[in-house]
């Protein structure tokens, strides 16, 4: 048996928490201009530049417990996977194996990119893994060492620039609000009737978002990406996923963790009741931006020392590949496609939670039925047997 085939049910769950809660940031970019996304201020639903209510209820939460801490948990995971399918490089059926599954990911993300959701992430992680697999045959502290040095590096320089925030003069603080986001996606108004006019202004909108997101990310986030990778690559091999590490470790990192959500927590919520250029809590929303990984780390740990409060989450884990991109259909139908209800630019952040939680009830009852009689997710499936170059089995066997 290879290392791939023993599933370690804490990846699963752990893969299921961050599919699912990728969902909460992801919803804006599919429900409004990538403009409103980044920046809700900029949003019809905000008034002179303020959110309220429900909506900053939504804002609070997504900006406190969401943004970045699924992706950056993407991204450890799908470190693990590359050394998972891959093996050492001294194995070379393996890494030809890998390079063909890796080929696959991004024919998947150019037509998931292309003619769904222009924020698809599949693409750069083709992109990210070609580069992150060379390193997986360095040991895990070597890994630690190299993806966390620079991990930590890059997250000092973002919380020391929060904290020197404001100090500068206040034209730099008004142009790091996102005031001139527009001027890179267009105007919102323009961007909402186009996707409202049917099948080709969506998808000439999407195209336009999907050529300026994917291209300022294979340029800038690669430097961050790929570290995070080599780090989740080299947790694996020392074992904390199995939960081999210490367990003063494990509740260390959820403590560390407890406080910094409590401190972003309090200033994204002083920072919300003014505007952007007033920073009452003096920098400490953007400082503690650069916590995020930390914070991702802190998540992992809890899932590994509280097992069976997300054991019923691997089932989505065993098929995030499936969740992620049926994410994107369901989400597709409901704001832009033309044969569904075209609620893009109508539904205002304090509404999402029906769309969200709908999505999340659905996709869990699909992957625990679906587990029940089959090895992988359908989409699973046919990557694999892409990846093969031959169909496979799909069906459990019967007892």
């Amino acid at each position: 048996m290879t290392v791939a085939d023993n599933r370690l049910i804490s990846l699963d769950s752990l893969r299921g928490l961050a599919v699912l809660g990728i969902l909460v940031v992801n919803i804006m970019a599919f429900a409004w201009p990538m403009t409103v996304a980044m920046d809700a201020t900029a949003g019809p639903f905000a008034i002179d530049g303020m959110l309220s209510g429900n909506d900053r209820l939504f804002y609070w939460v997504e900006q406190t417990f969401f943004v970045d801490r699924f992706r950056n948990l993407f991204t450890l995971l799908f470190g693990v996977s590359l050394f998972l399918v891959g093996g050492e490089r001294t194995d070379k059926d393996r890494g030809r194996l890998l390079r063909r599954r890796l080929g696959w990911l991004a024919v998947f993300g150019l037509v998931h990119g292309l003619l769904i959701w222009f924020g698809d992430i599949l693409l750069f992680y083709a992109f990210c893994g070609l580069f992150a697999m060379l390193a997986r045959s360095l040991s895990g502290r070597i890994l630690i060492i190299i993806g966390g040095g620079i991990t930590a590096a890059l997250g000092f320089c973002q919380l020391g620039f929060g904290l020197l925030l404001p100090m500068l003069p206040p034209e730099f603080s008004a142009s790091m609000s996102g005031e001139q986001t527009a001027d890179v996606f267009g105007s919102v108004t323009d961007i909402i009737a186009a996707y409202q006019s049917g099948l080709v202004g969506a998808l000439i909108e999407n195209l336009k978002a999907w050529l300026i997101v994917q291209l300022s990310s294979l340029m800038i986030m690669p430097f961050s990406s790929i570290p995070i990778m080599l780090l989740g690559m080299g947790l694996f091999k020392v074992g904390f996923f199995h939960g081999r590490v210490r367990a003063w470790i494990y509740w260390a990192l959820i403590a560390v963790t407890a406080v910094a959500l409590a401190a972003r927590g309090w200033a994204v919520h002083v920072e919300s009741l003014v505007p952007p250029v007033e920073m009452p809590s003096r920098g400490l929303d953007e400082a503690t931006a650069g916590l995020s990984v930390l914070i991702t780390i802190g998540y992992a740990a809890l899932v590994i020392m509280v097992p069976v409060m997300f054991r019923w989450l691997a089932p989505v884990g065993q098929m995030a590949f499936t969740t992620y991109l049926c994410q994107s259909l369901i989400m597709a139908f409901a704001f832009y496609a033309p044969f569904g209800p075209k609620l893009f630019g109508t539904v205002p952040p304090g509404q999402m939670w029906t769309w969200i939680i709908g999505c999340w009830i659905a996709q869990i009852v699909f992957a625990h039925v679906w587990m029940r009689f089959f090895r992988w997710g359908p989409l699973e499936w046919v990557w694999r047997c892409l990846t093969y170059g031959r169909k496979l089995e799909i069906r459990k066997s019967l007892p």
